[in-house]
C-alpha cells in the first residue's frame, strides 16, 4: 500500500503595530471603546459557534470532521505523519463496510447513531503552545469539528482547551500532567493515565523485580528535560521513590534543547544508581544515548517515560543500541486481542513501521469522539460531553486496548479504566515485559561491549 505523506499547514501570522499619538483623555476613550467592542465580537461568534455545534443531529449522508493535532515542525514531525497515515486507515473502516473486522463500525457504512454519517480527520498544528491555540480555535470556528484529539503535549492540551471551553467542544487528549485533570474543564477527557498512575506502576514494577527475582534495586538516578513535561514527572518520580523506599541519589535537570549532555552523562555515570529514569522528547533522548556510547556507560536499568522513548525515532535511529532500554506505555503490537492485530497490521502494511502506542492512542481518541457523538445522536458538544461521562458503549471485543471501558467523569475527565503497562527494547523491538506481558525482561542490562 502506498505512503500516506504529511501534510504540512502554513500558518500565516500578522501583527499589526498601532501608533500612540498621546494620553489623553480621548485617547483612552477610543481604546476602551474599542476593546468593548473587539470583546463584544469574541463573545457573539463563540455563541454563534456553539449555537451551530447544538443545532441538531447530523443528516444522513452528511461528514462529520473531528480536529486531529499533530507537530508540523520539530521532533514531532515523524508521529505526526504516523498519526495522519493512521486516521486515513480509520476513516476507511468507519465509513465504509468492513466484513470480520474487529474494530468499531467495520460492520457498518458511517455512524449508524447519526444516520450513516461518515467521518473525516481535519489536520491542525500544535508544534508550540500558541500555534495549538490559534489552530483548535480555527479547527472549531472555520472547519466546524466536533471535538479534538492528536498527539498533544500538557502544555498543548492547555492552550488548545481555551478555545474548546470558549466554544464547548470536547478535547480528548493523552497529555499527562495531573494539572489537566486539576483544572475542572468542562469538555476536558483523558483516556489512558496521568502521570501519577505511569510512574506509581514504575515502581511497582521494581517492588515486584525486588520481591520475585531478587533484582536488589535500591538506589535511583533521575534525568529530566526542563519543560513542563519533565520537571512534573522529575517531581513525581522524586515522591514516589520515596513513598516505595528508594533513594534517588542524583537527579538531573537539562535543557531539552540542548546540543551537548555530556556533563549531565558523567555526573550519572558517577552516581552510579540502580536505575536511571529519563523524561526526554525524541532528539534529546537520542542525544543522550549516543553519550552513553561514547562515555561506555549504560546503568543495570534505564527506564523512559515515553515521550522520545516512544518516538518511532528511536528505534530507526538506534537500532539493537536501543535493547534494554525501558518505558512506560499505553500499548503495544504484542497485545494479544484481535483489535490490536489487526489495525497493527493494517498501519504496518501501510507504512512500513511497527505501529506504537502513542500514534494508536492519539487517533484512538477521535475514533472515541466518534464513538461519543454516535451515542449521543448529536454532535452538540453538551450530548457528546453527557455521554462520556456516563460511559461510552464500546465492545470492548473492539477496543485494541483492551480496556474495561471509557468513562470521562465530570470536573476532572480522567477516563476510570485507563491502565499503564512497562516495554522494553529487544532486538531494536518494544515488547510487554509488565503485566503478565509476552516479553522476558533482559536485567541487568549489559554494558555497551557486552553485547
Amino acid at each position: 500500500m502506498k505512503k500516506l505523506l504529511a501534510v504540512f499547514l502554513s500558518v500565516a501570522m500578522v501583527l499589526s503595530l498601532a501608533a500612540c499619538g498621546g494620553d489623553s483623555g480621548s485617547d483612552k476613550k477610543d481604546t476602551k471603546a474599542a476593546d468593548a467592542t473587539q470583546a463584544a465580537g469574541d463573545t457573539k461568534a463563540a455563541e454563534d459557534t456553539k449555537a451551530a455545534n447544538e443545532s441538531g443531529s447530523a443528516a444522513s449522508g452528511d461528514t462529520i470532521k473531528i480536529g486531529l493535532m499533530v507537530s508540523f515542525t520539530g521532533s514531532g514531525v515523524q508521529a505526526g505523519e504516523e498519526c495522519q497515515a493512521l486516521a486515513k486507515i480509520f476513516e476507511d473502516i468507519i465509513n465504509n463496510k468492513h466484513d470480520g473486522v474487529s474494530l468499531p463500525f467495520a460492520a457498518d457504512e458511517g455512524l449508524p447513531g447519526l444516520g450513516g454519517a461518515k467521518i473525516e480527520f481535519v489536520v491542525g498544528d500544535q508544534s508550540t503552545a500558541d500555534i495549538a491555540l490559534s489552530e483548535a480555535e480555527r479547527l472549531i470556528t472555520e472547519e466546524g469539528v466536533i471535538g479534538l484529539c492528536g498527539n498533544f503535549s500538557s502544555a498543548t492540551t492547555k492552550t488548545a482547551m481555551v478555545a474548546a471551553e470558549k466554544y464547548g467542544v470536547p478535547v480528548i487528549s493523552e497529555g499527562t500532567s495531573m494539572s489537566l485533570t486539576e483544572a475542572a474543564y468542562t469538555y476536558f477527557g483523558r483516556s489512558f493515565p496521568g502521570d501519577d498512575v505511569f510512574i506509581d506502576d514504575s515502581f511497582s514494577y521494581l517492588d515486584h523485580l525486588n520481591e520475585t527475582q531478587n533484582a536488589e534495586i535500591k538506589t535511583i538516578c533521575l534525568i529530566s528535560e526542563d519543560s513542563e513535561f519533565g520537571t512534573n514527572i522529575a517531581k513525581v518520580e522524586a515522591e514516589a521513590a520515596a513513598a516505595h523506599g528508594y533513594d534517588v541519589i542524583e537527579n538531573i535537570s537539562y535543557n531539552k534543547d540542548a546540543t551537548n549532555v555530556t556533563s549531565e552523562v558523567l555526573r550519572a555515570k558517577q552516581a552510579n544508581a540502580d536505575v536511571v529514569m529519563m523524561s526526554s522528547y525524541a532528539a534529546d533522548a537520542l542525544l543522550f544515548m549516543q553519550e552513553f556510547k561514547t562515555q561506555d556507560y549504560f546503568p543495570k536499568m534505564l527506564f523512559g517515560q515515553r515521550g522520545g522513548f516512544m518516538a518511532s525515532d528511536f528505534a530507526i535511529n538506534l537500532k539493537n543500541d536501543a535493547d534494554y532500554v525501558l518505558t512506560t506505555s499505553r500499548w503495544n503490537a504484542d497485545m494479544d486481542n484481535a483489535a490490536a492485530q489487526e489495525i497493527a497490521k493494517l498501519f504496518k502494511d501501510d507504512m512500513g513501521v511497527v505501529l506504537l502506542g502513542d500514534a494508536l492512542t492519539s487517533v484512538w481518541d477521535g475514533v472515541l469522539l466518534a464513538v461519543a457523538a454516535n451515542q449521543a445522536g448529536s454532535t452538540d458538544g453538551d450530548a457528546m460531553r453527557a455521554v462520556m461521562a456516563e460511559g461510552l458503549d464500546l465492545d470492548p471485543a473492539l477496543d485494541p486496548f483492551g480496556l474495561e471501558g471509557y468513562k470521562y467523569p465530570e470536573k476532572h475527565g480522567q477516563n476510570e479504566f485507563g491502565k499503564a503497562i512497562v516495554l522494553q527494547y529487544k532486538g531494536g523491538e518494544l515488547g510487554t515485559v509488565y503485566p503478565e506481558g509476552s516479553a522476558e525482561l533482559m536485567y541487568p542490562a549489559k554494558g555497551w561491549n557486552e553485547r
